[in-house]
């Protein structure tokens, strides 16, 4: 069977070698191959040869930037791109205050709708298709009462632009989080790039882990609560 394989420039199936994704994640092979050997790095080996799935590396790396010091999590924004702060993605229209606990699809749906209404999205039904797959593969809660969902491929996400939306819960659902705790704050991520979406991705932590922030969103009592908690949120 043919291995399947994608441009250094693309690297956009679900199966990438050792090779892509030491030039995904900008390291050396030999890192990679030491990393994946001492269990730190999620890989499976197929006839003497290493294999990873996107998604799970778009995981294990999402995870490791939300325990990463703010030092390190701030040189992943450089330099500084005006365009996805978060104050301006994050517009009123596009957070939901009253997100219902329900199944995946019609959560995710919720969260799409203002971006579908504004023109955001190019073509919902391939976006929607995009989170769902992406959630089937691995849940994007991260736990801490905080999911992150986002498509697999930024690429390839039906987007017109980088755009973020925002939806709490108050009661809080079972999303799949790792912690086993309900989830309340769901930031879709919609990066029209890598770049683009692991700089939103580090500029989302970097805001969560101000003290104060995550329980501060979850009780806020209004959308204008919400704005201005992320205004004061945003360090970088």
């Amino acid at each position: 069977m043919p291995e399947e394989s994608v441009s250094s420039g693309e690297m956009t199936d679900v199966v990438m070698t050792l090779q892509e994704v030491a030039a995904y994640l900008k390291v050396s092979e030999k890192t990679i191959t030491r990393m994946v050997q001492a269990g730190e790095l999620p890989g499976l080996k197929v006839s003497n040869q290493w294999r990873f799935l996107r998604a799970a590396i778009d995981d294990w790396l999402t995870r490791r930037m939300y325990r990463q010091a703010s030092e390190q999590l701030a040189e992943v924004i450089q330099p500084p791109h005006e365009e996805l702060s978060l104050p301006l993605l994050l517009t009123p229209n596009r957070i939901t205050m009253d997100l219902q606990p329900g199944q995946k699809e019609d959560v995710l749906a919720r969260l799409v709708a203002p971006l579908v209404e504004e023109g955001t999205v190019n073509d919902p039904t391939r976006y929607m298709a995009a989170l769902i797959g992406r959630e089937e593969i691995v849940s994007t809660a991260i736990g801490d009462g905080v999911a992150i969902p986002h498509a697999r491929d930024p690429e390839h996400s039906a987007l017109a632009k980088s755009c973020m939306a925002l939806g709490i819960c108050r009661q809080g659902m079972s999303f799949g989080a790792l912690d086993e705790k309900p989830t309340k704050l769901f930031f879709l991520i919609g990066g029209t790039s890598t770049e683009d979406h692991l700089r939103l991705v580090a500029r989302t932590m970097l805001m969560l882990r101000q003290p104060g922030v995550i329980e501060g969103l979850i009780g806020a009592g209004s959308v204008d609560a919400v704005v201005g908690l992320i205004a004061q949120g945003v360090t970088v």
